[in-house]
């Protein structure tokens, strides 16, 4: 047990002596006063003598007794919930949460729609609770935007700021393809899903689900160093999910589009999902598929845990209150 605001009570003590200074001071004064103002009554000692008096004096000094201890307990309990009563623990708090990293496309061929995309992540962030975000952009070369964060309000900050230079074309916002364009060829897509699969913090130990939203239309135009299918193979030894958004995705059931039947193939082997981002349904089928994954046990950030205690200062003062208000009315002190 800890008191929180421990020094209102020695200002709670100066308080207490003052009045009971400026009362003794005071009952001195009237005593005085009634002296000098009272009438001698001669032989009183006859009456204060008589057993019944001395009984009465007796019992109104033990109620005048027992009413200043109860309202002095009262004033006590009172300055103990003044200074705030609490305990005080370490605590490392298990949770259940999933990792989810956003991976984008900033190739040429993508500027257009990145700007779209974006806001679909947005929306994707919206719909999560709890999760830790990350975005990860690549080309030819992969830049991790931000980690992975629980900070939902930087984390929409970036967005917007990824937003506005894609609409502008870096002249607002952060210069999107800063550090992207490192690599030779462009548009490196086994390249970058694997950068995003190696963002996840914790090794083999973790044990919260990772997710990878993945946006790109699966245009490769150099010599990546992984193939999709290597990278996809990656997120499956490491027990990440794969959700692809392809804005490119123009095929129909009658004339299917074979850049993008190979991205879903290759999404769907690592138990994730595929959908055009022109489709009604991306944004919360990838959060429901998400969702739905068993979310993993992980210890929390340790953390000091100040919790209030005045339940005991609480019922002593409610006790004491009821035992002074009782004395008073009983005895018409």
């Amino acid at each position: 047990m800890a008191l929180s605001w421990w020094w209102t009570l020695p200002i709670a003590l100066a308080v207490v002596l003052a009045a009971g200074a400026a009362y003794v001071a005071w009952r001195r004064r009237s005593r005085a006063r009634l002296r000098r103002s009272g009438v001698p009554v001669a032989h009183s000692e006859r009456l204060t003598g008589l057993p019944a008096y001395q009984r009465l004096v007796r019992r109104y000094r033990a109620a005048l007794v027992g009413t200043v201890a109860a309202l002095v307990v009262l004033a006590g309990s009172a300055a103990v919930l003044t200074a705030r009563p609490s305990t005080v623990d370490v605590v490392e708090p298990e949770s259940y949460k999933r990792d989810v990293v956003l991976c984008l496309d900033v190739s040429g061929s993508m500027t257009e729609v990145d700007s779209e995309i974006v806001e679909t992540f947005s929306r994707v962030v919206e719909g999560l609770d709890g999760e830790r975000i990350g975005l990860t952009l690549f080309d030819s070369s992969a830049v991790q935007a931000f980690p992975l964060t629980d900070d939902y309000d930087f984390v929409q900050e970036r967005l917007l700021e990824y937003r506005d230079s894609f609409d502008t074309f870096g002249e607002d916002g952060q210069r999107f393809w800063t550090g992207t364009d490192l690599g030779d060829g462009a548009s490196l897509i086994g390249d970058g899903l694997a950068s995003c699969v190696l963002a996840f913090d914790g090794g083999d130990e973790s044990t919260r689900p990772r997710s990878i939203v993945l946006a790109t239309d699966n245009y490769v135009n150099g010599a990546a160093l992984l193939t999709l299918d290597e990278a996809t193979g990656l997120a499956v030894d490491r027990d990440v999910r794969v959700y692809a958004i392809n804005p490119a995705d123009h095929g129909t059931d009658a004339s299917p589009d074979p850049v993008a039947a190979e991205l879903r193939d290759a999404v769907e082997a690592t138990d994730g999902a595929y959908h055009a981002l022109d489709a009604t349904g991306a944004v919360p089928g990838i959060i429901d598929e998400i969702d739905a994954r068993e979310a993993g046990l992980f210890d929390g950030t340790r953390r000091l845990v100040v919790t209030d205690a005045p339940q005991a200062a609480t019922i002593v003062a409610l006790l004491a209150l009821g035992a002074a208000l009782v004395l008073l009315w009983r005895f018409r002190l």
